[in-house]
């Protein structure tokens, strides 16, 4: 018993040194390790906090009426704060583990008063834990189980990036080029007492390199929810790579399936389509994308059009339109659904730690009410990111949307344009 007793207050006073050393004023190797435990076993210690600062104008933040909407209404300015904690294990070449953790929400607004404490709430963005080896099958396959970031494909219709699923994952590399995986996702824990209010999702997906610098992909997911009846599926396929110094990216979503009984049941018929491509002419990558996301036809019971996604409240194109307003569906973070996006940008890389970006966006909504406009607008984005020394890196980001008639204007509340600024300083390690 002294010795288990020991051998806990040791992994402690460990771990106590470990925090302070990370919290010194010194330079700090961006993968540092610390080793606690005999024989193989690491323990890696990383993280990042990030505060921001914003200012939001005509989103209908104050001043009554939808929250989110370009619309006349008070400007507002506010910081945030987020940290995150990584600890990562390795107990032997076959056998890891993450436990990434962040205060809850991803940033906490700072409060008004002296003398107030922080948030302190915690949330596991990542909790999982990974077996791999090659004797089952004589090639590379295992397991991973728990909180994990999951993308499909290139993310317009699946991704999890921003604060992760519960999932189970089986993969195996048949050989160097071909990557099979298949994944049971709980995409919806309704009530814990209850299996029929569940989203669940089965996946299966294939990815192969056919050269070092192309790879092609297919996933299909299968959704189920029995309370109301629904079994969706989605195809998608999906490419990325460079030919002859030109970067792509593309894919193409369909869905199949129904939700819903007898009278009440609908079939989905979504589908979503992105190409993206990039020439690089250092310093200087020029980049272009076209986006699709079909809507939901009013009047149409029996079909559901629209492209159903599962995104989040993350930032995959435009910076205000997507990210910070509500989009052509009525609420946040649903991708390109009953969108059309058109884009053009560019980066430029000033100095070794500076860079600066520049993106045009042209936006349409693809299925409103009889009469209504689709004209969402235009919008500008700008970025400006510096390095300030290792590992500490500051950014300032400015979005501006034209808003069209697709937003509804009145003599109560009349339709104006939006701006958001941003910026962040952020130290990782």
């Amino acid at each position: 018993m002294k010795k288990y007793l020991a051998l806990i207050l040791g992994l402690l006073l460990v771990l106590s040194f470990a925090a302070v050393a990370f919290a010194v004023p010194a330079d700090i190797p961006a993968k540092t390790q610390a080793v606690v435990a005999k024989g193989s076993t690491q323990i890696t210690l990383g993280g990042a906090m990030r505060v921001r600062g914003w200012y939001t104008d005509n989103l209908g933040n104050y001043g009554g009426g939808p929250t989110g909407v370009p619309r006349e209404s008070n400007s507002k300015a506010n910081y945030d704060q987020r940290v995150r904690l990584d600890i990562g294990v390795k107990a032997s070449p076959n056998v890891q583990g993450l436990i990434q953790m962040e205060n809850t929400g991803g940033g906490y607004t700072w409060d008004a008063g002296p003398n107030v404490k922080p948030e302190s709430f915690t949330s596991f963005r990542q909790a999982w834990m990974d077996y791999s080896g090659s004797d089952l099958f004589g090639f590379k396959s295992g397991f991973r189980i728990g909180h994990q970031l999951i993308t499909l494909g290139n993310g317009i219709f699946y991704d999890s990036f921003q604060y992760g699923d519960n999932a189970l994952k089986f993969y195996m590399d048949p050989t160097k080029e071909l990557h099979v995986e298949l994944l049971t996702i709980k995409a919806a824990e309704t009530f814990v007492g209850k299996n029929t209010d569940d989203m669940d999702l089965y996946v299966a997906l294939m990815t192969y390199k056919w050269d070092p610098k192309n790879t092609v992909g297919i996933n299909y997911t299968y959704g189920n929810q029995s309370n109301i009846a629904m079994k969706g599926q989605n195809l998608g396929i999906h490419a990325n790579g460079n030919i002859e110094g030109i970067g792509y990216k593309a894919e193409a979503d369909i869905h199949f399936g129904s939700v819903g009984e007898l009278a009440a049941k609908a079939k989905f018929k979504g589908y979503g389509l992105m190409l993206g491509a990039n020439y690089n002419l250092d310093p200087v990558n020029i980049r272009g994308m076209f986006a699709y996301g079909s809507g939901d036809k009013p009047g149409t019971l029996d079909k559901d059009e629209g492209f159903q996604t599962f995104v989040g409240r993350q930032r995959h194109y435009s910076f205000v339109y997507e990210y910070r307003a509500n989009a052509a569906t009525g609420a946040r973070g649903t991708g390109i659904e009953n969108t059309t996006v058109f884009n053009l940008g560019a980066d430029y890389t000033i100095a070794k730690d500076l860079r600066t970006s520049l993106d045009g966006y042209f936006l349409r909504a693809n299925k409103v009410a009889a009469g209504a406009s689709k004209n969402i607008g235009w919008e500008v984005d700008a970025q400006v990111k510096y390095n300030l020394a290792k590992n500490l890196s500051y950014a300032v980001t400015a979005g501006y949307l034209k808003a069209g008639k697709f937003y509804p204007s009145t003599p109560a509340a009349p339709r104006k344009s939006a701006t958001v600024l941003l910026n962040e300083l952020t130290l990782s390690f």
